[in-house]
């Protein structure tokens, strides 16, 4: 086995820290357990892999490969080993994320939430697929911004931003809409199922105490895409049944 300076270079390790030891001491969590099963049938089957993976250097940070894998082969055709040929991507994947982040909460931003709302049109018309969009607004925020300052309205918006991407699934995607809505698109989600999930996020923030200000409410406006949606109309149906939640009263879900 041979190690590349470059590799201890990246990943922080020495030379003899990685030999002998398995990949698995660059994995990052973080990546689907999909993409390696992809990757070790690929390469076990004598096949070539090429991909980008997300690795964990010795200090905890992160760092991202542009990797392609070839397995060598002895005189009876048989696997004897593999050869790892990879680029560091490190430095084009902050920038990407820097263009697609809300630079307060750290969520997604709205030009990305538009991105994977075109992906789940995609998906929506490919076949038996559905999802739905919950837009979300924080009650009498600018009674907030007027009380408190805008530092604490700041601090709301994080805050809130931790609690939905603390309880929101693996499979969803959450984004800052714009001021104080927020955005989440609940991948393979029924309006019932995304129904249950809104009042449970609404739930959540009543039993949270918002520094400084204490507790706060939000209200929910939810729907399922139709077969004749656009995304305007699908978005238009959401900001109506939310506008419907404030004018019933506030810290509610409207579900139509």
């Amino acid at each position: 086995m041979t190690v590349s300076s470059a590799l201890c270079k990246i990943s922080g390790y020495k030379k003899d820290e990685i030999i002998g030891k398995t990949p698995a001491i660059f994995k990052s969590y973080d990546t689907n357990d999909e993409v390696y099963k992809t990757l070790w049938n690929k390469i076990s089957s004598g096949l070539v892999w090429s991909g980008e993976l997300k690795n964990k250097a010795k200090d905890g940070t992160y760092y991202w490969l542009k990797t392609t894998i070839l397995p060598n082969f002895d005189s009876h055709k048989n696997i004897e080993s593999y050869t790892s040929i990879s680029q560091d991507n490190t430095d084009k994947k902050i920038i990407e994320k820097l263009s697609q982040t809300d630079k307060l909460t750290q969520l997604y931003n709205r030009l990305k939430l538009d991105e994977y709302l075109e992906d789940e049109f995609s998906r929506f018309e490919s076949g038996v697929y559905t999802f739905s969009i919950m837009l979300i607004d924080i009650d009498k925020f600018k009674d907030v911004n007027d009380t408190y300052g805008h530092q604490v309205g700041d601090s709301v918006l994080i805050e809130m931003a931790n609690i939905l991407k603390k309880k929101c699934r693996k499979t969803d995607i959450v984004g800052r809409w714009g001021g104080e809505e927020f955005l989440v698109i609940c991948s393979n989600t029924n309006i019932d199922g995304a129904t249950i999930y809104a009042q449970n996020l609404k739930e959540a923030v009543e039993k949270f105490y918002f520094h400084v200000v204490g507790q706060k409410t939000i209200s929910i406006g939810v729907t399922e895409v139709k077969q004749e949606d656009t995304f305007t109309t699908l978005i238009q149906r959401a900001d109506k049944n939310l506008y419907k939640a404030k004018e019933d009263g506030r810290n509610r879900v409207v579900a139509i």
